[in-house]
């Protein structure tokens, strides 16, 4: 055979390998490049997903910090009324009539503005326990008890005073208004000298100088019962026997009790977390 002849078939044979050769090529670079396609589509979902939980992270944020803003300015608000309905309710007792009264509208009206001041307390009072958290609620009902003890303590006083300014005046005309005025005082004495305790639960039986001052004024008031009514005469005995608390003590029990609610509601007011989470978005 000759040289041109072997050229020939060389030529033919490796053009019959180069097919095969060139499907394998072929086939590799496909597998190569949807290898590749895939590798771009997870990165690329991954990023999605990363780009998706950073956008869900934002908002769950933004609604979080809306939402603690607006619980805060709830408690805030509900916090700031019942202080304000506590303070209103001590000032229309400290504004009930003290003097003598020739109308008693003055007294009627000033009762009216109380028993709405007590109302209105009560109703603060309800709303702090709804917004809580459970230690600023417990805290606001003591100041409310302690704040309606001491309206009564000032009622009372309020109501003495008006007793002792009818008795005053009576006795510039009447000389037994005069001497159980002079009765009432000596018993006051009595009472701090021998140091007989007359508040309520007390167990103290009243020394024998006290009961003897008691019956004697009591025994005068009986002349004037047209002139002092029962009510008048409880409040001017039972302030000769000192027997509620002094208002100025309860107010001063009532400051403290104010000074230990003030820092469980600037603390509720800044939780962020913990039992009384005020985040929305905190489990989820």
């Amino acid at each position: 055979m000759n040289l041109e002849g072997i050229g020939a078939i060389a030529a033919a044979v490796v053009a019959a390998l180069g097919v095969p050769a060139a499907v394998l090529v072929g086939r590799w670079q496909m597998r190569a490049a949807l290898r590749a396609a895939e590798e771009t589509g997870r990165a690329g979902i991954a990023q999605a997903e990363s780009t998706y939980r950073a956008a869900l992270d934002a908002v769950r944020t933004e609604i979080d910090a809306a939402h603690l803003q607006w619980r805060r300015g709830i408690r805030r608000d509900a916090y700031a009324g019942f202080l304000l309905a506590m303070t209103r309710c001590v000032q229309a007792a400290e504004a009930l009539p003290r003097d003598r009264l020739e109308m008693p509208q003055g007294l009627s009206a000033a009762e009216e503005e109380l028993t709405r001041a007590k109302n209105d307390l009560s109703t603060a009072l309800w709303v702090v326990k709804l917004e809580g958290p459970p230690v600023v609620a417990d805290s606001a009902e003591s100041v409310s008890s302690l704040a309606l003890e001491l309206t009564k303590a000032l009622a009372r006083k309020a109501e003495y005073h008006r007793a002792a300014n009818t008795l005053h005046h009576l006795s510039l005309s009447n000389l037994v208004a005069a001497e159980l005025d002079a009765a009432l005082m000596g018993l006051a004495v009595v009472v701090s000298e021998t140091g007989y305790n007359a508040q309520p639960g007390s167990q103290q039986m009243p020394p024998e100088e006290v009961a003897d001052a008691v019956e004697h004024a009591r025994e005068l008031h009986g002349q004037l019962s047209d002139d002092i009514g029962i009510s008048e005469w409880v409040a001017l005995l039972n302030e000769a026997l000192n027997y509620f608390t002094d208002p100025e003590a309860l107010n001063r029990q009532l400051s403290s009790t104010v000074e230990q609610l003030l820092p469980a509601c600037r603390e509720a007011l800044d939780a962020r977390s913990g039992t009384d989470d005020l985040s929305l978005t905190a489990g989820l």
